[in-house]
């Protein structure tokens, strides 16, 4: 039987859980044109999310490009990329590719390769000197083409924090801003899996995409929630849980979306007819060992203040500068403990929720907590 869980690809249909208000906002800004940002810590659901309403909106009037930057290491892969994915969403055979493709880019004279097969397969190659010299045409194509067709066109663009990555980086991100801005039928959702790229892009006055759109702080879908889905899921299958042990599911893995359908699904999996209190113990000692390598490696890049500095954030300390918890920890100064925190915080090892400090990954958390001495 499969599994009813989904974890480590974004979540559809049955598997999509909560999000009841942040489906409801991201539909209404797609259709009222209203540019989004969606900044959340790492695998909790953008992805998912963005999908999930892309879906919900695709019409003969309201196409979405879906374009993902993991990968896109130049400005030219990326107005490349962005041509692409535009001309698909837009065009539904290979002749509309095409004439698309040679309307709306007449100077860059792009090379086109059709697959032929059971499904088609377009893509167009531009010289590189050519996008150079003709940014603002690739970058104006969403909005040429939407005109033209007389349709709403929703691009989205996942791990968009990568530009800042590229060589010029703050005059490509004017280069976006100061053309996308004047769009009016396109509408563009911006989001990322390192959030603190995400936020230094977009919430700081001195950068181009400040005010760009919407911010959409996406929360954690709460314990409640997570019950229910759990033992519904596990109906399905006709496999029993509690809503105590659903509940203790949640709970140890701090209700992260993925961590939850992680262990949700090694719990189902070492499940013959009920869920006991051994079977989730067995279960999250497989997740922990199954990355003990990787979050041994990860300790052992951090330096001393680092390291106790996360092991107050595991005994879950309240006010890691306080003389108490430094004196506690041996860390130091109080200087230095917002050095680390801050260290520990572009590592992506731990992140700030409502102004209290936690680990990312609560795999690691957990591992953590059996492997590194408490004081």
């Amino acid at each position: 039987m499969q599994t009813p869980f989904n974890f480590g690809r974004a979540v559809k249909n049955e598997n999509f859980t909560n999000r009841e208000l942040e489906l409801k906002k991201l539909v209404s800004n797609f259709e009222n044109r209203v540019n989004t940002i969606i900044i959340s810590p790492r695998r909790w659901g953008k992805s998912s999310l963005v999908e999930k309403v892309a879906s919900q909106v695709r019409s003969k009037t309201t196409r979405v490009a879906m374009i993902d930057l993991f990968g896109i290491r130049s400005e030219e892969e990326f107005y490349n990329t962005l041509a692409n994915a535009v001309i698909k969403a837009t065009s539904g055979k290979t002749d509309e590719w095409l004439q698309m493709g040679k309307k709306f880019l007449k100077t860059i004279s792009p090379k086109f390769t059709v697959e032929l097969g059971d499904k088609q397969h377009f893509n167009l190659e531009m010289d590189l000197d050519a996008i150079k010299k003709n940014y603002r045409e690739l970058l104006d194509l969403p909005e040429k083409i939407a005109k033209e067709k007389k349709i709403n066109l929703v691009v989205c663009i996942d791990e968009f924090q990568n530009i800042s990555t590229f060589n010029h980086a703050p005059a490509i991100q004017k280069r976006l801003r100061s053309i996308w801005q004047h769009h009016e039928h396109v509408t563009y959702c911006l989001y990322g899996s390192k959030q603190h790229m995400m936020m230094d892009l977009f919430n700081k006055q001195s950068n181009p995409f400040y005010k760009f759109g919407e911010l959409m702080y996406l929360p954690k879908i709460t314990e409640t929630k997570w019950v229910s889905f759990i033992t519904r899921q596990f109906l399905k299958t006709r496999k029993k849980i509690s809503a105590q042990h659903a509940q203790l599911i949640a709970e140890t893995v701090k209700c992260h979306p993925y961590y939850v359908q992680q262990l949700s699904h090694l719990v189902w999996i070492n499940t013959s007819l009920e869920v006991t209190d051994e079977i989730i113990k067995q279960s999250t000692q497989e997740l922990i060992n199954q990355n003990a390598i990787l979050y041994f490696k990860e300790t052992e890049d951090l330096n001393n203040t680092e390291l106790k500095l996360l092991k107050a954030i595991c005994a879950r300390e309240g006010k890691l500068s306080s003389k108490e918890t430094i004196q506690k920890y041996n860390l130091g100064t109080s200087a230095g403990v917002v050095k680390a925190r801050r260290s520990l915080m572009a590592k992506e090892i731990i992140d700030e929720y409502q102004k209290h400090p936690f680990f990312l990954d609560p795999g690691f958390e957990l591992w953590f907590s059996q492997n590194i001495p408490k004081q």
